[in-house]
């Protein structure tokens, strides 16, 4: 199950490999990462005060992913190879905020295995909406080195697609098994 995990979390450099494009891309999917976990946290406390809290945290993520996205959007238009190319690193290096906490790992297993962030959230509630969005594989006459980004972010998202079931199956069998158990 960590393995999955670590996929999310790995850990890299915070900016020195980033260019304005890259950072710009980065903040559109861990401001909706951010969202989506600080929402899915506040229904997880079973607490009606933490949930009405968390449901405003995550309205504001969602002010600042929208920004940030719109911005990726208005560079497609104008570079949509660079776009593409900086969209493309921030999907394969993605690391949630917090990865240089210590006892980080450990926590993000905790959240995917009660369902708060998980690869599954992270494939179909981060990354397809905003590349939905921002029509990337709609996009023609890319040049070679912007196909060639497109593809390997195809192979990248059908990876993340599989470690996803992967881990909704040992989640299911780890849950049935304490079912037994009990």
């Amino acid at each position: 199950m960590v393995d999955e995990v670590l996929v999310v979390v790995a850990v890299r450099p915070a900016l020195p490999d980033k260019t304005a494009l890259g950072l710009m891309a980065s903040a559109a999917f861990q401001e909706l990462a951010t969202r989506i976990s600080h929402g899915n946290t506040g229904r997880y406390s079973d607490d009606p005060v933490a949930d009405t809290i968390m449901v405003r945290v995550a309205a504001d993520e969602n002010l600042h992913m929208m920004f940030y996205r719109d911005i990726v959007a208005a560079a497609l238009q104008v570079d949509p190879s660079a776009a593409v190319e900086a969209i493309t690193q921030e999907v394969l290096g993605f690391a949630m905020p917090g990865v240089a906490i210590d006892g980080f790992t450990g926590k993000a297993l905790q959240m995917a295995q009660a369902g708060i962030y998980d690869l599954r959230i992270h494939h179909d509630e981060i990354l397809w909406p905003l590349l939905r969005y921002w029509n990337l594989f709609d996009l023609e006459g890319l040049p070679p080195e912007a196909e060639q980004a497109r593809d390997r972010l195809a192979a990248h998202l059908a990876k993340t697609d599989r470690l996803a079931s992967r881990f909704e199956a040992k989640r299911m069998r780890a849950a049935e098994a304490q079912e037994c158990a009990l």
